[in-house]
């Protein structure tokens, strides 16, 4: 499916489905510079998924927005744009798969979070 970089890349710094939604529909045209609104719109997100979305992208590298309110897809470097183009087509052919290693890390920190509070005899 993934190697294990673009793995580790798509569950350490895209982390939500969301974030991965919002940064395939802003790879899809990098020339064109998106505003919040259309990006909701295209989306069918909100603003508040929109603004962690795009502080989670501009934190990875991914997302240029030319000193603007604008935002348009651009990778910082080469080796990105290779973990995004791997990610991008792992979801065209398989997005189940994308989603489950996605939700996968969520459901970890979920279980470890509820572990912390367990009552009896630990082993």
């Amino acid at each position: 499916m993934l190697s294990d970089d673009a793995l580790i890349f798509l569950q350490h710094s895209i982390k939500t489905v969301w974030t991965l939604e919002i940064l395939l529909i802003l790879r899809r045209d990098p020339n064109r510079a998106w505003n919040s609104e259309e990006i909701i719109r295209e989306s069918r997100s909100s603003t508040l998924i929109l603004q962690e979305v795009l502080a989670n992208l501009q934190k990875a590298g991914l997302i240029d927005t030319g000193g603007s309110h604008r935002f348009r897809y651009r990778s910082a470097t080469p080796a990105l744009e290779r973990l995004v183009a791997e990610i991008a087509s792992a979801q065209e052919r398989r997005p189940a798969a994308i989603t489950k290693a996605l939700l996968s890390v969520s459901s970890d920190k979920v279980q470890n979070f509820a572990g912390a509070f367990r009552v009896g005899k630990r082993t």
